[in-house]
């Protein structure tokens, strides 16, 4: 599970970060992906304070 911190805009930055890290460590994705709003828009209005993880199952290619 990956946490994102601050604003949603950029987010496809953490998922291309999440696919390299997949790629090089030999893994391939097991499902969906799935973002879990910890902290989103409707329990703060500071972007700064907004807490999104990101879980994508994978498995080791042997």
């Amino acid at each position: 599970m990956e946490a994102v911190v601050g604003e949603h805009d950029g987010i496809e930055v953490t998922y291309g970060e999440l696919g390299t890290w997949v790629v090089r460590n030999a893994m391939s994705v097991a499902g969906p992906v799935r973002e879990v709003y910890r902290v989103g828009p409707r329990d703060a209005s500071d972007p700064a304070a907004w807490r999104t993880e990101i879980g994508w199952p994978v498995f080791r290619v042997t």
